[in-house]
């Protein structure tokens, strides 16, 4: 069998209502004085506001920090870092969706960095001046508000930096969260669109693990099993949005889809295309997975079987044909959640890149971005220019 290792995990606790636990959790863990990162929106929901109220029933101190939007900054997470060091918080609870829990892990371990950080970027993924041994100041708890990106467990941030007009990993091993609680409920009445956009995000994790370098007998197993969950009850909850065991199927499937292991290598592809053209994450992770089903064909012929079978594509044992068919069948399945391939897009944003030029922008983004060294054979090697330009043709190409 194929060897493993698996990274830090935090305490996990999963399930309905579990959001009640925080003020034990906290209390437990002698937190006296905590700072909540959100957005504005996530502070107004009746399980935050009831989160808010238990603590300061028990005696433990939450100030807010509601300004975090989507594609959080390396200035908005240096300057939380600034909060959290000038008031010595014991405690940073991140509620929301990937954006909070990304500013609340990266404000957090800024926060220890010894260092006067002028560029966050350099102590990116690819950069060279992050250190494996510091740690943040701090527990860190996060609790996710929606179902698909995982970032409850992970152990990196994604930043978009400023400086460079181009999201980041950022992080070191320490960078996961001591706590992640995992409540169903947060994500009821969530509308179709953040719904699917979330849902497909998760589906990305589950197959890009599945056919990239990182698989293993470990991962696929829980991984096959996501992969079923999300194509079954994605669409449910979209139509019925307080479908409670809708919401926990997919709550389920989107944390252990990134909780087990492996590097998505479509992510690189789909941060650049985000921070490029600021489509939504979920929606560009999408856009990129059916190329990246016929890019893995040969490498991952087993994989793309099993895959297969899980969304109900018959296999012919051909490795291009079935993974067209599956590419094909992904394709339509988030055409029938509202979303378009990349083209129809951009034409709705109005924006006028050829493909030309979409790939001149695409690839030195893609080539800046860790996960692009995990593609199997190789795309960074070599002639790169002309391998993810390829990648970006048939991406730009899709109908």
């Amino acid at each position: 069998m194929k060897s493993y290792e698996k990274g830090k995990l935090p305490q996990i606790i999963w399930g309905s209502k579990s959001a009640d636990r925080v003020g034990t959790e906290l209390k437990k863990a002698d937190v006296q004085k905590c700072l909540l990162v959100s957005g504005s929106h996530v502070i107004k929901h009746p399980i935050t506001q009831k989160i808010i109220h238990s603590l300061e029933s028990i005696g433990i101190t939450c100030d807010v920090f509601d300004r975090v939007l989507p594609e959080p900054t390396d200035s908005l997470c240096i300057e939380i870092a600034q909060e959290i060091k000038r008031n010595h918080y014991d405690c940073i609870l991140g509620i929301g969706g990937g954006s909070p829990m990304d500013a609340a892990k990266a404000a957090s371990l800024i926060a220890g960095i010894p260092e006067d950080i002028e560029d966050l970027h350099e102590y990116g993924k690819t950069g060279a001046r992050m250190r494996e041994q510091w740690n943040r100041p701090c527990m860190l708890v996060l609790l996710p508000t929606t179902s698909g990106t995982g970032a409850e467990t992970t152990a990196s941030a994604v930043i978009s930096s400023e400086k460079h007009g181009m999201k980041f990993s950022f992080g070191n091993r320490n960078t996961a969260p001591d706590l992640c609680i995992i409540d169903p409920e947060f994500t009821l009445g969530m509308p179709a669109m953040p719904t699917a956009y979330g849902g497909v995000d998760a589906l990305a994790h589950t197959v890009e693990i599945l056919v990239g370098t990182g698989a293993n007998a470990y991962t696929n197993t829980i991984l096959l099993s996501c992969l079923k969950k999300i194509w079954t009850w994605l669409p449910i909850a979209v139509q019925e949005p307080e479908n409670l065991e809708a919401r926990e199927q997919l709550s389920w499937a989107a944390h252990n889809a990134l909780a087990n292991g492996g590097v998505p290598n479509g992510h690189a592809v789909a941060h650049a295309i985000g921070s490029l053209y600021h489509v939504v994450h979920g929606h560009a992770c999408m856009m990129v997975l059916p190329t990246v089903i016929r890019h893995f064909a040969e490498t991952a012929q087993e994989a793309i079987g099993q895959i297969a079978v899980r969304i109900g594509v018959p296999v012919t044992g051909d490795a291009q044909t079935d993974a067209e068919r599956v590419a094909n069948a992904i394709l339509s399945f988030y055409k029938s959640l509202g979303m378009k391939p990349l083209r129809e897009t951009l034409q709705e944003k109005r924006c006028l890149d050829d493909e030309q030029t979409f790939i001149e922008k695409m690839i030195p983004v893609v080539m800046d971005d860790f996960k692009s060294h995990q593609w199997l054979p190789p795309i960074h090697t070599g002639d790169y220019r002309e391998k993810v330009g390829r990648v970006c043709s048939a991406i730009y190409e899709e109908k």
